[in-house]
């Protein structure tokens, strides 16, 4: 890999001026000419609106809604919530977002009220900045933990190019800068926070690195339940400087004693503390502990699950519009060689959680751009990319120079297509091979754009689990 000479300081360095340039400028060129533009809509929003319903609306149980003409323009779109069955509102989100945009969302809120002309409505200028700075702070912090936590497997020179082709060559980089306010970058950085922290327990003598793991990994539950499956290999980040790869019984053996140690206890203990807020919330506005918030229309379909679709198809495939990732998935077979309890367990976790994924009705996550669930699983991911790396490193140089010459063209076509998808070109939700083919590597549509791309039939996937109709018979190929 001799295409790049970058150190990982360097790298991070360089990740972070063009993450913090990107991000600014489309939010100067968005909020200048339409203030109407907003992160804090749909997905965004009700993982923030928590926010201004407690502290601007002071209202934390949301009984604002029920009043007709009271933010009439937010409800459904930033305020999105349903009734339970005792009549109280339950936003569809979990609060764990809004933990984490507390600090963000304070100083907004704070130059809001010095500086009357900006509403102080929690969704205006201030308040979308803040969301956006949110994000940027997430997403570097993450990588720059990440960055020592794959120090303790590749060489710095192995971690810089991971590095920069996790920030640049897959969709995180557009879920941080383009379509900031999702919960990704936050539950990236969580991870990466929690592995970190992994490799460090058996060398802490104080209990705030303990309290610390607890924190995190609430936190990646609270923001997404489902998300629990990532907490799953972490027993063997932390037991992998005592065996990092011995034998069946030295493995049991270590769980046992991790799993009755007083520190894990108060690792559980702190991270049940953090989630016990949103089951007092669902207690208190359905009168039960736990609560499905989306209702009886949504749900999973398990013996339906649409997995070759989430990973191939034209619509929202993940290895179609983030190929980088093919590669990673490939690399971890190096790691099973070195660390062979540790890679079974992140490879088990990831065939649930792309099972688990897409079972959801709507397996394509609505507008979006390739299959944005699967980057909260991205710093387990850094570890096979960076084993193929390794793979790649003892082949012939002309091989090597052929990838460098690939992992450069994914870089370029992950950033045009990131613009691409925020000029509108590259659909949200609509995409299909003839569509894809049409588009590639341009900027403007062709002349039957709109009656060649797919829509998809939402109600029908909603309510059997498959599509029935296609908005265009003759566009067959998704």
């Amino acid at each position: 890999m001799q295409f790049l000479k970058l150190n990982s300081k360097t790298a991070l360095f360089w990740i972070a001026i063009l993450y913090l340039f990107v991000a600014n400028l489309l939010f100067i060129q968005r909020t200048s000419p339409d203030d109407e533009w907003t992160n804090l809509r749909y997905d965004s929003g009700i993982y923030y609106a928590y926010l201004p319903a407690t502290f601007i609306l002071k209202d934390p149980f949301w009984r604002f809604l029920d009043q007709p003409d009271q933010i009439a323009g937010e409800k459904g779109v930033q305020y999105w919530a349903e009734k339970s069955q005792t009549g109280q509102w339950i936003p569809r989100a979990t609060i764990g977002k809004a933990f984490m945009d507390l600090p963000f969302f304070f100083i907004a809120d704070l130059y809001t009220q010095m500086n009357p002309i900006h509403k102080r409505n929690g969704f205006s200028k201030p308040y979308k900045y803040a969301i956006v700075c949110a994000s940027l702070f997430y997403t570097l912090f993450g990588l720059a933990l990440l960055r020592s936590v794959l120090l303790n497997f590749f060489t710095d020179k192995f971690t810089a190019i991971i590095l920069l082709l996790l920030a640049f060559a897959t969709n995180l980089y557009l879920y941080t800068t383009h379509e900031s306010g999702m919960s990704h970058p936050h539950t990236f950085f969580l991870l990466s926070a929690a592995l970190w922290l992994s490799l460090r327990w058996t060398n802490s003598k104080k209990f705030v690195p303990i309290v610390l793991f607890g924190l995190v990994c609430g936190l990646i539950v609270l923001i997404r339940p489902i998300n629990f499956i990532l907490l799953l290999p972490l027993p063997f980040f932390i037991l992998i400087a005592e065996s990092p790869n011995g034998t069946i019984q030295t493995m049991i053996s270590g769980l046992k004693s991790l799993f009755t140690s007083r520190k894990f206890n108060i690792a559980i203990f702190v991270g049940l503390l953090i989630i016990f807020p949103q089951l007092l919330f669902w207690k208190v506005q359905s009168g039960s502990w736990f609560y499905y918030s989306y209702g009886n229309e949504e749900g999973f379909f398990f013996n339906n699950p649409n997995i070759l679709n989430g990973l191939f198809s034209m619509r929202k495939g993940w290895f179609i519009y983030t190929p980088l990732m093919l590669f990673a998935v490939v690399g971890w077979s190096y790691l099973l060689r070195k660390h062979a309890w540790l890679t079974a367990a992140i490879l088990l976790s990831f065939v649930i959680f792309v099972y688990i994924t897409f079972s959801w009705w709507c397996w394509w996550y609505g507008g979006g751009f390739s299959a944005r669930t699967l980057i909260d699983f991205y710093p387990y991911l850094a570890l096979g990319l960076g084993g193929f790396l390794v793979f790649l490193s003892k082949k012939r140089r002309v091989l090597k120079s052929m990838f460098g010459i690939i992992f450069l063209f994914f870089i370029a076509l992950n950033m045009f297509q990131s613009y691409q998808f925020k000029i509108g070109l590259l659909h949200a939700d609509a995409m299909n091979w003839r569509v894809y083919k049409g588009i590639f590597l341009k900027t403007k549509r062709f002349s039957d754009y709109y009656e060649t791309i797919s829509h998809p039939d939402y109600e029908n996937q909603k309510r059997y689990g498959f599509e029935k109709k296609e908005a265009n018979p003759r566009n067959s190929v998704e």
